[in-house]
Formats: structure tokens, C-alpha cells, sequence
């Protein structure tokens, strides 16, 4: 399977450097590149791939039949790495001040104030004609760093904040971003839409800075290759799945992060692009798990924001 290259990577690390986000910089001086790990899926043997987040029919003897494959990766950070773009490598890292006096658990107070920042961000950036924001979620916690095992159901407390998630993946695939559509749209107008480009592209930022564990990671798109990329249902009830793209280790990846992320700093990424013209239509991305952050580091509280993205042409 070919596998599109990207420019080679330039690291300066003893220099102040910008980062180009697209439209203005981003400035710091990057930590040192380390060697992290991070958490793919191994290739399986069977074809339908499942997890469960709720327990499992009767039927099903297990909660999953994926394993995790926890590798080793070095990161490049993405305050010297200052050629990375959206619409190649599938994320930018951009200034984005925003949620002035937000109680971010006000849901209502959430969509007033901010999406209409989030809305106003990914057209600056796209040059789109339409931006509908889907929805958002909060998250707050950490990665444990031993050995993830996805045999144990989640903890759900009811609690509307989730969880980093653990495992690289992409939220959409080419079947379900579709389907999306069609839910949010109804199957009418989605069949109207999808008749010129669309995406899906997400915002994630941090509420609270800086960011010293379980950081955001990402995979420049022109290192994946379409044999990384593995389907699989996520049950959040025992008869509804949402299909997600899973990733299987590649040398070839490299990963992206930024150190010391701040709260008024802000990823804009690919996760789904109608397109196939060469540009990122999907980016790998996932909580980094680094053994060497101490374990009373503050927790990670991050919003992510998706919405879905139209061109006229």
C-alpha cells in the first residue's frame, strides 16, 4: 500500500522558533523531543472488530476482541516543527483566546458564547461557506500508565465529563461520517450536501494550562497509509455502535504534540474530508502516555468541538 510522504522533519530545539498555524504564530521554545509511548490497536484475525462500553449481549463471550499494542514513539513538538497544515498533514496548532467566563458545565452557556468562536475559527481557516457545529465534549482525567486493558468496561459515574481517550483512533470512517450527516440533516437535504465538498473538523483546546499529562498527540496524515486504518463498532449501548477508525502501528508514523499547551492555544484537525484530491482526509490522533510525568501532575481538562464543514466548491 503507498504511502504519501511529507517534507522531512527539521527540529531546531535550542532556538525560539514560530509555529506557522496558517493564518498567524504561535511562539515558544520546544522541550526537549522525547520518546514516548503510544497506543495502537494489533492487527487481528478477525474481521469485524468490536468494543463494548456498556456490557455486552449474552451472546458476546467478551467486551472487545481488540488488543492494544502500547509502542514506543518519539514526538516532535510542534513549537520548532513549523510546517504542518491542515489541509496536508491533517492539524494545526493555532492561537485561539476564547470562553471569556465560561462555566464550561453549562451546556446552553457553552453553545451561546463559544461555538459561535469555534464557528467563526474554522471558517477563518477553511475559507468555507458553511459551518455547523454538532456538538462537544468536556474531558478530564488522565491515561494510567501501565498496560491499558480493554477487557474492563469503563467506569461511568454519570457524570457528563469524559475520560482521554486511550487508544489511536479516528472518530469517524468513510461509511459513518455519512451517516452522520444523515442524522443530523435528515437524508433529504444530506443527499443535497454531499453533492460538493464537506468535512468534518474538530477544535480541541485546553481549559486549564499548561498541559503537562496525557497531552494530545497526532499522526501526520501524509505517513498513514490506508493499511494502518481499521474499522471498528464502538457499542455505547447494547444494540447502538458508532463505527471508528482504528490504527495499527507503522514505523513510517510520525507524531506531533506540543509542549506546555496553554489554554488559549488550540488544535484545529481533519477528521473526516469528503475529498480525494491528495489532501489529509483522516488524522490519527490520541492521549500520549509518558512514564516520566510525576503522578501528582495535575489532570488534563480539555473541550473538543466538532462540526461539519461546507464548500460551494
Amino acid at each position: 500500500m503507498q504511502v504519501l510522504r511529507g517534507s522531512p522533519l527539521r527540529l531546531a530545539l535550542r532556538l525560539p522558533r514560530p509555529v506557522c498555524r496558517g493564518r498567524s504564530i504561535v511562539r515558544g521554545i520546544a522541550a526537549p523531543v522525547p520518546t514516548t509511548r503510544v497506543r495502537y490497536i494489533k492487527r487481528p484475525n478477525e474481521s469485524e472488530l468490536f468494543i463494548y462500553t456498556v456490557p455486552p449481549p449474552q451472546e458476546k463471550d467478551r467486551v472487545t476482541n481488540v488488543d492494544v499494542d502500547e509502542v514506543p514513539m518519539p514526538l516532535c513538538d510542534l513549537r520548532t516543527a513549523n510546517h504542518m497544515t491542515l489541509q496536508q498533514n491533517g492539524f494545526e496548532l493555532v492561537e485561539f483566546p476564547s470562553g471569556q467566563g465560561i462555566t464550561w458545565e453549562d451546556k446552553e452557556q457553552v453553545k451561546n458564547v463559544y461555538y459561535p468562536e469555534v464557528k467563526s475559527l474554522i471558517q477563518h481557516m477553511t475559507s468555507a461557506s458553511r459551518v455547523e457545529i454538532i456538538q462537544h465534549n468536556l474531558r478530564k482525567g488522565k491515561i494510567e500508565k501501565g498496560q491499558a486493558d480493554l477487557s474492563k468496561l469503563p467506569d461511568k459515574t454519570g457524570h457528563p465529563i469524559s475520560h482521554p481517550s486511550v487508544l489511536t483512533h479516528v472518530d469517524f470512517t468513510e461509511s459513518s461520517a455519512p451517516k452522520v450527516l444523515e442524522r443530523y440533516f435528515g437524508p433529504e437535504a444530506a443527499a443535497q450536501l454531499k453533492q460538493k465538498p464537506w468535512a468534518i473538523i474538530q477544535v480541541w483546546r485546553p481549559l486549564v494550562g499548561p498541559v503537562q499529562d496525557s497531552a494530545l498527540g497526532f499522526v501526520d496524515a501524509t505517513t498513514l497509509s490506508k493499511n494502518d486504518i481499521l474499522p471498528a463498532n464502538l457499542y455505547l449501548t447494547e444494540e447502538f455502535a458508532i463505527e471508528v477508525n482504528y490504527i495499527v502501528h507503522n514505523s513510517d508514523h510520525r507524531w506531533f504534540w506540543t509542549s506546555q499547551m496553554r489554554e488559549d492555544e488550540a488544535y484545529v484537525f481533519v477528521n473526516y474530508d469528503s475529498r480525494h484530491d491528495g489532501r489529509a482526509r483522516f488524522t490519527p490522533h490520541s492521549t500520549i502516555v509518558d512514564p516520566n510525568v510525576p503522578e501528582d501532575t495535575p489532570i488534563r481538562q480539555s473541550i473538543e468541538t466538532r462540526a461539519f464543514v461546507f464548500w460551494d466548491e
